[in-house]
């Protein structure tokens, strides 16, 4: 999970504890303008131990999980040719449509 993704979550369980940003910084330590900064993912280092205690204090846990490496060959193959078939039923539809369009104008 990246900052962002995170800023999102503690924003809305902040707002579920009842809490401001001014509230909650002057519980942590910290200034609103850095709660502010964590909620939009713009922060770029917290210590762990201040985003812990924020996180608690809010009601969220931290957890570890294993991170999903890099697709497989087999797995990229596989979504390559997926989005290729998608790209050519799309172009193939165009092109009909325009056959179609084409092939209805009156005479003149």
């Amino acid at each position: 999970m990246y900052m962002d993704e995170c800023g999102s979550q503690i924003r809305e369980y902040r707002k579920k504890a009842g809490l401001s940003q001014q509230r909650l910084a002057a519980e942590m330590g910290m200034s609103p303008v850095t709660i502010s900064r964590i909620e939009n993912g713009s922060i770029y280092e917290i210590g762990i131990r201040k985003f812990s205690r924020m996180c608690v204090r809010i009601g969220l846990d931290i957890q570890l999980v294993p991170r999903k490496g890099p697709p497989q060959l087999a797995e990229a193959l596989a979504a390559n040719e997926a989005q290729r078939i998608r790209d050519l039923h799309e172009t193939s539809a165009i092109l009909a449509g325009t056959t179609v369009a084409k092939q209805k104008k009156p005479h003149a």
